[in-house]
């Protein structure tokens, strides 16, 4: 049989052919340097804890198996060296590995491994290279083979003294193999983990004899660094659920219970959940001390607490409170569709109102009906009333609502009234301009009523109960025509939110109503000037005291016209022509509007051109209706003397006196001149009213009666908010520690007033309500981490021991610090000895973690080696960076 087998044909084999596993070796260093060709002009080295990391990424294949390559990168590492860019790179992993800095950073239990990766945790190291499969894992003993050698390879020939890493194993395990090369040595990076490991090696007397078996015997002195990590009980402070008008039971238990104090009643849930709890880790660190300083075995340590005066306390601090939790269940109803009727009921909605609407006309014409409060049987009326509303509250907590919100139809509780100066205009000015409610309004309560209804009255069903109760209550009082409490009687303030602009205008409606029907009083209006000068009754019809005093025979010489609604002189000035004095006329005041009627309006106006009809009566109709009451005060009056009371910018004089109208003006076709040639004259009260407010009362009514649940969560969501966050800013200034939080405090309500002002935040299209949901999470976040945060604060001040040891001030010094530093702060002093105090019997039942870092070089060559242990129980991992000389390998 062998005789008949070609041997030469059979065993033919052709060398010149480059193998898979030379191609990966090729591909593997062209990447790699690739990757790492932009970062060859690294900086000197510093704590690579407190860096930011770049991180670039590379796919190649092996044999149709994709492979990642993945560069990481310190990039913000300071210092200026005078050593040269290929220096500093030629000795860059072996000063990590040297590097005191590096030797611990966070403990794990708060390190972010998006930021840094577990190799820079366990070496130091600032810059490195990691391989593996991708979405595989490497465990088969050939392919760790293939890998490994060429990681050697590519170490050597490539990327000399750039540690290259092969990952082993499930991700989870944080198993590493590396190797990085010079001409002439060799440093080997491995990773052990050992799950129930032998007693010597969980204590440093062992270790270093471990340590010490893989040195040369050159090697001088060994120093050792050593971290231990103390985890302390979890710190719980009770802050029960507090529901506005709701009442609980005392409950017993063996926490202590505090309560969340504010000085301003804001009807928003207060409290954090029963688990908020802030976790304690002390952590003492001993820092590159020779390894005959202490000792560290089975029978004894050195390594304790009062030996050492470099000692850190971190908190992780579990606390969400009632307040968030509520305003992320009233996010959740931007998105729901629902109406008033489905969830309140057709048979209510359609009862709404129907016996005030048809009582209306007789309750206007009885001014006695307006003093009902004086009648004992009207709040029974509407309670009964309250009855027929449909839904998951109760009587009692519904009149409780109706009572916060409408305190002057429910006299018994006298403890809600609004403050006077919610209905008067303050001078000040909201320096963050947020577009909300004056804090405290009726819109700012009912507001804060929904968002606490919504989450512990029922969900959206107790919403839509308590909305259509305050409609109807609304309804009744626009049918008497009462005043609202906590609403100003004013314009529309475009600087508040939709809904408190369309509570004003109602208002502003009754206000108009009332002067009309029942009492003889000028006229409300925004402008002082003309409050001022207001002084016609309620018919316009008293003219000024001038015209008393002037001549009969020059009156009739005038015009064929009576001058009417003269209300005073403009100072001095007279007619152009003629020696009458120039007389400021009665005019009708402004129309109010609020803000999405004057958007309609530009909508308009844009939509058919500025020269159409409609656009002339929205802009004109005004401007008109002045003009008309000027000739009627001024019979003889022009054009020009028009402009000088109502434009006089338009009114140009030169140095002798002489005066002439504005280009804009005087140009053809001047809408100014069409107008004040079809003007009559015809005083104020003759003219057809610009502002009706049984109308606009009316839309208001509807306009409300109307909205669904999302809409009216749009309505009210930003005043909700601000609600919030000034309820969290009462509570700290209560506590006396606003300073500690101010600046982020201010930072939470800038944002809540870009997005009150983004006016393309509520859209009806579906990706618009996204993006506003998406900005409303954010910022409840942030609000979320300030309160843990105040939590926080709470259980550090129960920790120190407060006025035991240390001042309020201190304290809050100290507690400044660990927000500043990432929840962490040292406590090498009073506070530190208070705690050990605290727990002395237990401080050596607390130790979690103890980590060794031994670290040894040789004389001649300065090759580092690098043992990390982490002992945790009976488990520990070592890691290992040991350098061998490659020439006599």
């Amino acid at each position: 049989m062998a005789e008949e087998i070609d041997d030469s044909g059979f065993y033919r084999q052709d060398f010149s052919t480059v193998s898979d596993w030379e191609v990966f070796i090729a591909q593997l260093g062209e990447t790699i340097q690739k990757l790492t060709l932009s970062e060859i002009d690294l900086p000197s080295h510093d704590n690579v804890f407190d860096s930011n990391w770049k991180l670039q990424t590379e796919t190649i294949l092996l044999q149709k198996e994709k492979i990642v390559v993945s560069s990481y990168v310190s990039t913000n590492e300071k210092g200026t060296g005078s050593a040269s860019a290929i220096e500093k790179v030629a000795n860059s992993f072996y000063e990590d590995l040297m590097n005191v800095k590096n030797t611990f950073g966070p403990p794990l239990k708060f390190q972010d491994f998006k930021s840094t990766h577990i190799i820079s945790c366990m070496f130091g190291l600032s810059r490195f290279v990691v391989i593996h499969p991708y979405q595989q894992r490497l465990s088969n003993p050939s392919e760790v083979c293939t890998f490994l050698s060429a990681a050697n390879v590519v170490a050597a020939e490539y990327c000399p003294l750039l540690p290259v890493f092969v990952q082993l194993y499930e991700p989870k395990l944080n198993i590493f193999v590396g190797v990085g090369s010079n001409t002439t040595h060799r440093t080997n990076f491995d990773i052990v983990s050992l799950k129930y490991s032998p007693t010597d090696c969980r204590y440093l007397s062992g270790l270093l004899t471990i340590f010490k078996e893989k040195l040369p015997r050159n090697v001088p002195t060994i120093t050792v660094s050593v971290r231990n990590t103390y985890f302390l009980q979890p710190l719980r402070i009770r802050f029960p659920m507090s529901i506005p008008f709701r009442q609980f039971p005392d409950e017993q238990n063996d926490m202590d219970t505090n309560y969340i104090k504010s000085t301003q009643f804001i009807a928003l849930p207060s409290g954090y959940f029963p688990y908020a709890n802030t976790e304690v880790y002390l952590v003492y660190t001993w820092l590159d001390i020779s390894e005959n300083f202490a000792l560290d075995s089975p029978h004894y340590t050195d390594f304790v607490p009062s030996k050492t005066q470099n000692c850190k306390m971190h908190q992780v601090t579990h606390a969400f409170s009632y307040m968030s939790s509520c305003l992320r269940d009233f996010l959740k109803l931007l998105c729901m569709e629902d109406t008033l009727e489905s969830l309140a009921g057709r048979r209510s909605m359609e009862s709404s109102g129907e016996e005030n609407m048809a009582k209306a006309l007789r309750n206007l014409t009885d001014p006695q009906h307006r003093h009902f409060r004086s009648v004992g049987s009207t709040e029974d009326n509407k309670l009964k009333t309250l009855k027929t509303i449909s839904g998951p509250l109760q009587q009692s907590e519904l009149k409780a609502f109706m009572s916060f919100l409408f305190p002057d139809l429910y006299p018994a509780d006298k403890c809600y009234t609004y403050a006077d100066d919610i209905l008067q205009e303050k001078g000040e000015i909201d320096p963050h301009r947020i577009k909300s409610a004056p804090l405290d309004s009726l819109c700012s309560r009912l507001s804060c009523l929904l968002a606490t209804c919504n989450a512990h009255f029922g969900g959206k069903s107790g919403l839509a109960q308590l909305y259509f109760a305050f409609i109807r209550e609304l309804r009744f009082i626009w049918n008497f025509r009462l005043p609202i409490s906590g609403v100003s009687a004013t314009f529309p303030d475009t600087r508040t939110c939709l809904l408190n602009q369309k509570l004003q205008m109602l208002s502003y409606c009754i206000d108009r109503s009332i002067f009309g029907k029942y009492e003889k009083k000028q006229p409300l209006s925004d402008n002082n000037d003309m409050n001022e000068s207001s002084t016609s009754d309620a018919s316009f019809k008293e003219t000024s005291k001038e015209t008393d005093d002037e001549d009969e025979d020059e009156f009739y010489d005038c015009a064929e016209y009576a001058p009417e609604g003269r209300c005073k002189r403009l100072d001095d000035k007279k007619l152009l022509g003629c020696d009458e004095p120039l007389y400021v006329p009665i005019t009708q005041d402004p129309v109010p509007k609020t803000e999405d009627e004057l958007q309609e309006d530009a909508e308009a106006m844009l939509k058919h051109g500025s020269g159409s009809d409609l656009s002339m009566q929205l802009m004109c109709s005004s401007l008109l209706s002045d003009m008309e009451a000027f000739k009627a005060a001024n019979p003889n009056g022009k054009l020009e003397d028009f402009i000088r009371w109502y434009s006089p910018r338009d009114w140009e004089e030169d140095d002798s006196g002489l005066g002439k109208l504005s280009a804009r003006m005087e140009a053809p076709g001047n809408t100014w001149q069409k107008m004040w040639q079809d003007a009559k004259p015809v005083p104020a009260y003759k003219q057809k009213r610009l502002f009706d407010e049984t109308t606009e009362g009316e839309k208001v009514m509807s306009y409300l009666e109307s909205r669904n649940i999302n809409e009216i969560s749009k309505l009210v969501i930003i005043t909700v908010l601000h609600a919030a966050i000034i309820k969290f800013k009462d509570v700290l200034e209560t506590e006396k520690i606003f300073d500690i939080f101010e600046i982020k405090v201010d930072e939470l309500l800038a944002d809540l007033c870009h997005l009150s002002r983004n006016e393309e935040l509520f859209n009806e299209e579906i990706s618009s309500i996204e993006d506003a949901t998406a900005k409303i999470v954010c910022l409840i976040e942030k609000l979320e981490k300030l309160e843990a945060q105040f939590f926080q604060f709470k259980c550090f001040e129960r920790l120190t021991g407060s006025a035991e040891c240390i001042t309020f001030g201190e304290v809050k010094q100290k507690f400044q610090e660990t927000i500043e530093n990432g929840n962490s702060c040292n406590i090498a002093n009073t506070i530190g000895q208070h705690i050990i105090d605290s727990n002395e019997s237990e401080m050596q039942k607390c130790l979690i973690t103890k980590e060794y870092v031994l670290r040894a070089r040789e004389e001649l060559s300065g090759c580092p080696h690098y043992l990390r242990a982490i002992v945790v129980g009976e488990e520990v991992r070592l890691c290992g960076a040991f350098t061998e000389h490659t020439t006599f390998i």
